[in-house]
């Protein structure tokens, strides 16, 4: 099955510093990461802040320049700009304050130059409704409404084009507890209704496990796991796939119980460790840790792996 949007060996950089009497150095936020997204899907990649989850997202879209890599997409780039469309974390943030809501939903559709103004405005009412928002929100501002309001507005923004693709970036970090369960319900029902694919930057595991199809784990710029969503949950096959499971809080006997807590901090971009990068943190490492860096290599039943002693082997300690 050809592969609605494809990521192949793709790596960003950024430079750092620089000036007459220090050399200019370079930040490594994604390195050779590779990825695919098939129609109607959800791609769910997860890993601790800093791991470069949002800048490859952002890559894809062409939004930060690639430093090597390609990404190809079913269609040309013309097609891209309007077919994959960007859901912001902060839903605070990413609505122009001075700008009606209609003006905002509809500012897609004026700039890809699709339908008449009276289509324009019929296509708002249409989204907004879809979303669970009255006709009037269209001549209201954003400070009028919640978080999770807002949060609706800009997933309304982003359907506004009939997008095959969003790319949701923390979409449910910035709101409320109570307002997560809503907006990722209405995540599913958009995704099976309009048969929307996902690419779900997130580090809520419970949200990553009710709305995702695959997974996909990231740590200090590369892809270090890929498995369908259940099989990454009940045995994930790299020591950082299980440590990010394991951290997660647990409802135990009549208290909160605290998860698993990784030891140590991730490491500076700047400064990355030799070899595979989570080998200081590791459990499992060994001496080939340290010297080589492991590939992303497949294994059974889809699944791929970036790892010396992946959970399923023993460790050789070589």
């Amino acid at each position: 099955m050809t592969p609605l949007l494809a990521a192949e060996s793709v790596s960003v950089r950024f430079g750092s510093g620089g000036g007459w009497f220090a050399p200019r150095r370079f930040v490594q936020a994604v390195t050779d990461a590779s990825l695919v997204l098939h129609a109607g899907e959800t791609l769910a990649l997860v890993g601790e802040s800093g791991s470069g989850k949002t800048t490859l997202a952002r890559a894809l879209l062409g939004l930060v320049p690639m430093a090597a890599g390609t990404v190809r997409f079913a269609g040309d780039a013309r097609t891209l700009r309007r077919a994959v469309q960007l859901v912001f974390q902060d839903p605070f943030g990413s609505l122009d304050p001075r700008l009606p809501i209609g003006a905002i939903i509809a500012e897609p559709l004026r700039i890809h130059r699709i339908g008449t103004r009276r289509e324009q405005a019929a296509r708002v009412n249409d989204l907004l409704a879809e979303v669970g928002l009255p006709a009037d929100a269209a001549t209201r501002y954003p400070h009028q409404f919640s978080g999770g309001q807002r949060q609706r507005i800009a997933i309304a923004r982003a359907l506004a084009p009939r997008p095959r693709a969003i790319i949701a970036d923390e979409p449910l970090s910035a709101l409320d507890v109570s307002i997560q369960s809503q907006i990722l319900n209405l995540m599913a029902e958009l995704r099976d209704r309009e048969g929307l694919a996902y690419l779900l930057i997130s580090h809520d595991l419970a949200a990553v496990h009710h709305l995702a199809d695959r997974v996909a784990a990231m740590y200090l710029g590369r892809i270090v796991e890929v498995a369908p969503r259940d099989a990454l949950f009940g045995a994930p096959a790299h020591p950082y796939t299980a440590a990010l499971l394991q951290s997660v809080p647990r409802l135990g006997t009549g208290k909160r119980q605290p998860g698993v807590v990784l030891p140590g901090d991730i490491p500076s971009p700047l400064a990355p460790p030799p070899g595979c990068a989570f080998h200081p943190r590791c459990a499992r490492a060994s001496h080939l840790c340290s010297r080589e860096v492991p590939a992303l290599r497949p294994l059974p039943a889809g699944r791929e792996v970036a790892c010396h002693h992946p959970l399923e082997a023993p460790c050789s300690g070589s």
